[in-house]
């Protein structure tokens, strides 16, 4: 008789499958019949229109249970409470995000689940369907050129056809502007398409009434106190140089050396006059004889910031120059944080003509050299920053007295204050054949002038300083808004012609704390209709995009992170870029593909489109960190300055319309300075005139030479390839060049009938002046 051994049961406790359900009443064990099954309910989450992920329905239910079943044939748990490595993997999975499950494909094969990384899967291999895909803001899906517009322009008929009539006449631009369009209207120069003429001539009339009609100009006349300075007098506002600097400038292989003492002028054209070139250069300079039509200027210093003014259609334009001020002496090292002592500074205002009286075909004339028409003096302090206010005006007619206004210029000092000068020019001022003509005896300079050459400012026409910080940078928003941002995070906008009409105003921000204003004068200081907290720390720069959309606001801190802000609701309505490790104050607004450019750690330049600008489109690659960015604002080309030297010009339009082409980059010049070899004086022999000179103050006693190199081809970019010679084990590298190398600064003229003259200021006090459009 055969006996059969008894079955060993097991001794863990049997456990029924879990269920999962969204029904709250479930748990209850209200409607069920089965007492035993136990069901484990889901979180219920407030956004579960949103999550629709975490949804469950019936039918995924049974699907789950079909499996867990064919599981346990193949040889899963089989009742025993005790998971399988496969059911554990998955049961990890149903908790990882995407990206988790998608690096994790790899190692799911290996444990006998099939995943297919090419489409959104969760756990158990269950697709989901892509309307159930969860997105950062636009659902970004631009496999078409009908959706990359969407999201790139909106769906606003008007935005598009705007969009639709920059990329047909500019698209096919490389790097340089041309002067005039082609037969199929590609090229050419053009104000923005998002304001319309009608737009311009509204804000050119009505936005400028309280100027002209409601004595706004009388006021500013009146409460901005200056005074004509004798040249003997204007002797400390103006750092100049009492040397001649020396430059090696001309073709490749054949350059000469060229001298220019301060606030003389060269004609680029002198440069590459027409001599015997080396014949194994003479094939290479076929391409790069064509007369250049520029100037360089030697401005005595360290050029800190350079503007053309707009709203000048005749054939003169105004281009001002502010440059580094030595502190004097006994003077304390300042925090940037703090308002500084007040001493001298001063603003160049050059004269840059054309060839014909009206200016209509934009040729700079080379024949009439740059001339210095005024400078402008100042006990403010440092000029940190200026701009002129953008807005269309009918600046540059002369008025019933026989004056012509320049335009009104906004500045910051390093005394913390924010001010608004009205810049006018006597008759004979603004003719630069009859005005201002110089010459130079050293090592003292002379000017022979007229009457108001220099002028020295007392107290300008608006000024103001939040309390317990200092103003930083600033940005127009319109003829009558002004914009800063400040060293405690703070963004500030004043109306200055409420503020100029009445003598003092009200914040209209309801709500908010009401902060005592500083002024440096007896008057009231104006207050701010916003002041708002933006950053947790130094605002770097702030730009507009005025005028296509003026009530956003783009502001780069020290805290890393570029900002994007609606001031119409600044603490609901923002957005911020991913961190960056390099402080990079260069920003600027691309208003024909309403996009933001600046520069990331690498050196990469990289565009944030305002519709998404959390993402990132990369269209060129600098050597050196970038310095200065200025975009044309009558045609698409960019201008960047980098420490190294190098001024770059290309055309982002190409890359952010999102056409796959090649992507182009080309040199416009490179500046290389390098000091004599001679020793420095040490600390506390007396420098020039007698001054002795401090450790903060010995660069003003080194001495070197310039080389100056153009001509270079247009380069593609390859924007795949990563910098990874410029960083090492996590950590960026930047290399460290003179500073006098250094082009500081870089901007496009703003007239659309002269829109492709460029200009640059260097470390070392030299500024290029050129026309580059074709």
């Amino acid at each position: 008789m055969t006996h059969s051994q008894p079955t060993r049961k097991s001794a863990r406790r049997r456990v029924p499958s879990k269920k999962y359900s969204t029904d709250a009443f479930e748990i209850l064990d209200i409607l069920e019949s089965d007492p035993d099954a136990a069901i484990e309910p889901v979180p219920i989450f407030d956004n579960l229109e949103v999550d629709k992920d975490f949804e469950s329905d019936k039918a995924a239910v049974e699907h789950e249970e079909d499996e867990e079943s064919v599981g346990t044939s193949n040889g899963g748990s089989d009742e025993t409470g005790v998971a399988t490595p496969v059911e554990e993997f998955e049961d990890a999975l149903s908790y990882t995000s995407e990206p988790d499950l998608l690096e994790a494909g790899e190692n799911s094969k290996s444990l006998g689940s099939s995943l297919k990384t090419s489409k959104r899967v969760r756990a158990g291999g269950r697709t989901i369907p892509e309307e159930n895909w969860h997105f950062r803001g636009i659902n970004w899906n631009g496999k078409t050129k009908e959706a990359h517009m969407k999201y790139l322009v909106g769906t606003n008929p008007q935005d598009m056809a705007d969009f639709v009539r920059a990329r047909d006449k500019w698209v096919q631009l490389a790097t340089i502007p041309t002067r005039v369009s082609d037969v199929h209207g590609s090229g050419g120069m053009a104000l923005p398409f998002a304001s319309s003429d009608s737009s311009r001539s509204t804000q050119a009339s009505a936005d400028w009434d309280w100027y002209y009609s409601q004595g706004g100009k009388r006021t500013m006349e009146e409460r901005q106190q200056a005074c004509s300075l004798s040249l003997d007098d204007s002797s400390k506002y103006v750092s100049l140089s009492h040397r001649k600097h020396s430059f090696l400038m001309g073709p490749y292989g054949n350059q000469r050396l060229h001298s220019l003492a301060s606030l003389e002028t060269l004609s680029v054209k002198e440069a590459w006059k027409s001599t015997p070139i080396p014949e194994a250069h003479s094939k290479k300079q076929n391409a790069t004889t064509k007369e250049r039509n520029g100037w360089m200027l030697n401005v005595g210093a360290k050029v800190t910031c350079l503007d053309w003014a707009p709203n000048h259609p005749s054939h003169i334009q105004y281009l001002a120059i502010a440059t580094s001020q030595n502190r004097p002496p006994g003077t304390q090292q300042h925090s940037p944080f703090e308002p500084s002592e007040s001493y001298s500074t001063s603003l160049q205002l050059w004269a840059v003509q054309a060839t014909t009286t009206s200016g209509s075909d934009g040729l700079m004339n080379m024949t009439r050299a740059p001339e210095l028409v005024q400078i402008i003096c100042t006990d403010w302090g440092a000029l940190k920053q200026f701009r002129w206010c953008p807005a269309p005006s009918e600046a540059g007619n002369p008025d019933e007295q026989g004056k012509t206004l320049v335009g009104l210029l906004a500045g910051v000092c390093s005394d913390g204050y924010v001010r608004v000068l009205d810049i006018q020019l006597e008759s004979a001022q603004s003719s630069p054949s009859v005005y201002g003509k110089h010459f130079f005896s050293l090592p003292c300079f002379i000017l022979q002038a007229n009457e108001g050459f220099t002028v020295r400012y007392h107290q300008a026409a608006f000024e103001s300083r939040p309390p317990d910080t200092v103003c930083t940078c600033l940005t127009w928003l319109s003829a009558t808004e002004l914009a800063v941002g400040c060293a405690n995070g703070f963004v500030t906008i004043w109306d200055i012609a409420e503020s100029i009409l009445s003598i003092q105003t009200t914040s209209t921000n309801i709500g908010m704390p009401q902060p005592t204003f500083i002024s440096s004068s007896s008057n009231a200081p104006p207050r701010p209709w916003f002041y708002h907290y933006l950053h947790h720390s130094y605002i770097l720069s702030i730009v507009s995009t005025y005028p296509s959309h003026p009530h956003f606001l783009v502001s780069a801190s020290m805290d890393g992170y570029l900002r994007l802000t609606d001031i119409r609701n600044p603490a609901v309505d923002f957005v911020l870029s991913a961190r960056s490790r390099m402080l990079n104050s260069a920003v600027d607004y691309h208003p024909h593909i309403q996009s933001f450019l600046h520069s990331e750690d690498n050196d990469c330049l990289r565009a944030l489109p305002l519709r998404r600008f959390f993402t990132v489109i990369m269209f060129g690659k600098a050597e050196g960190t970038v310095l200065s960015m200025a975009v044309g604002k009558v045609h698409p080309c960019v201008l960047i300055a980098s420490a190294d030297g190098t001024v770059m010009i290309t055309n982002p339009m190409r890359k952010v319309m999102g056409l796959k082409q090649a992507q182009y980059q080309q040199n416009w010049f490179r500046h290389e300075w390098i000091p004599r070899p001679q020793p420095l004086q040490s600390e506390g022999d007396e420098g020039i005139q007698g001054v002795p000179i401090s450790a903060e103050h010995r660069h003003v006693a080194r001495e070197g030479i310039s080389r100056i190199t153009e001509g270079y081809k247009v380069e593609t970019v390859d924007l795949l390839k990563s910098s990874k010679a410029k960083s090492r084990g996590g950590t960026v590298l930047a290399t460290i060049y003179e500073e006098e190398s250094a082009v500081t600064q870089v901007a496009w003229n703003p007239n659309l009938h002269c829109g492709g003259w460029a200009a640059a200021g260097t470390g070392c006090g030299l500024v290029r002046i050129e026309d580059l459009a074709i």
